[in-house]
């Protein structure tokens, strides 16, 4: 080949290297490449094992084909530490090596007489190139760190390897080590990035399950609350019901999140009022300044609980603003109109009218019908007028007009 040949031969090679992500596969294009354009009787090409520590065959092509997968060089082996040694004291290049250069070195008893103990290791690689019967071994690194090993027969036509050609071997060397440690940096990368999300994994389901646990210990927090008072009992679960039944009547979208943020809101808007004292929660009387700042910090603190839940920001907004009335008049921001969530003003509108027609320790609930008309009396007031709508549209088509404390809300079938 010319000089160009080899220019050109290199060029298309480092291209194939791009696109080729399997090393062996790598190697075996090489060895292939290697047997066509050169000419050689045989060609073999070893890889480092690196949990094993040693040179594995890979490929080897040629008339002299090597047993791939058999045989195996340690660390040890003469042509391995001639080339991987990098504090030798004798200064010769770690490019390549040739059988003829060799024999040219044990021959100069110069050479010898200057390099103690040189000819013991020339005389173990002159053995190990006639074993493998190579005219030249190149070496790949990648760093310093020898990666590959390229074992080369005679040219088919005779003739002795020019410096050009060594060079060009030595560099195809090289440049393949160094995809061959790109290849592992990327599978590296892979295996590491696979665990990670694996650990991401683990971690999120340990997460959410502790989650689910609080979520738990919270709606029992909410039920305490509920059962502090006897007028409560079933409290959570009918204005579940209300609230649902509400929000279908207005058409709102409760796919996917949207009913589970509802549903969370309508069961958790007063869990709140855990750290209220039962002398200000069932209190009769009308409650002092003192004692209604107390009882309207209780949306705080039902915000403040639902902190440690990742998906509940929603939720705690919502028990924020259920006490937010629609003219503005409410707590604890005194927002109005279409600034409150549709979810905290319909929980405004439902757990009134459940605490209207529910019977307390020192009085008995109203019936349904003064309810009903609480309502429309303070539409647009308290209450968002199409909320209340919505809401004694749906109870006056399902709900009995009347409530009985000891089964709650009567619900007649949809057929009726």
């Amino acid at each position: 080949m010319t000089s160009f040949e080899y220019h050109e031969a290199l060029k298309n090679a480092a291209k194939s290297m791009v696109r080729v992500k399997n090393p062996r596969r790598l190697l075996k294009m090489i060895a292939r490449f290697i047997e066509r354009e050169v000419g050689l009787t045989h060609s073999s090409i070893l890889i480092f094992d690196p949990p094993n520590r040693r040179y594995l065959f890979v490929d080897s092509k040629g008339d002299r084909r090597i047993p791939v997968g058999l045989v195996r060089l340690d660390a040890d082996n003469p042509l391995i530490r001639w080339f991987s040694e990098a504090s030798r004291s004798v200064a010769l290049s770690r490019d390549f090596i040739t059988a003829n250069q060799v024999e040219r070195l044990l021959s100069n008893e110069t050479f010898l007489e200057q390099n103690r103990g040189i000819e013991e290791r020339l005389c173990a690689i002159r053995e190990q190139m006639r074993i493998f019967k190579a005219a030249v071994c190149v070496p790949g690194f990648f760093k310093g760190e020898l990666l590959g090993l390229l074992l080369l027969g005679r040219k088919q036509d005779q003739t002795d390897f020019s410096l050009e050609e060594l060079t060009f071997f030595q560099t195809l060397a090289n440049d393949a080590s160094m995809t061959i440690k790109m290849a592992e940096y990327h599978d590296d990368l892979v295996r590491r990035n696979r665990e990670l999300e694996e650990q991401i994994e683990e971690v999120t389901r340990l997460r959410k399950k502790e989650q689910e646990t609080y979520y738990q210990i919270i709606l029992s927090l909410a039920r305490e609350v509920h059962a502090r008072d006897a007028y409560t009992s079933g409290h959570m679960e009918e204005v579940e019901k209300l609230g649902l039944m509400t929000a279908e009547a207005m058409n709102l979208n409760l796919e996917g999140k949207r009913r589970d943020i509802l549903v969370a809101a309508l069961h958790l808007h007063d869990v709140g009022k855990i750290g209220i004292p039962d002398s200000i929660l069932k209190k009769e009387e009308k409650l002092t300044e003192e004692e209604w700042l107390i009882m309207r910090d209780h949306v705080f603190k039902g915000a403040r609980i639902l902190e440690p839940l990742d998906d509940f920001k929603e939720v705690a907004r919502i028990i924020m603003l259920h006490h937010e009335n629609f003219d503005g008049s409410g707590y604890p921001y005194g927002l109005k109109g279409e600034e409150i969530p549709i979810e905290a003003r319909i929980i405004n509108v439902v757990d009134t009218f459940h605490a209207i027609v529910s019977s307390r320790c020192y009085r008995r609930g109203r019936p349904f019908e003064q309810a009903v008309k609480e309502l429309e009396r303070c539409a647009g007031k308290q209450f968002d007028p199409a909320v209340v709508r919505a809401f004694i549209e749906t109870i006056s088509r399902r709900i009995q007009p009347r409530y009985d404390e000891s089964t709650g809300l009567e619900l007649k079938s949809r057929t009726a």
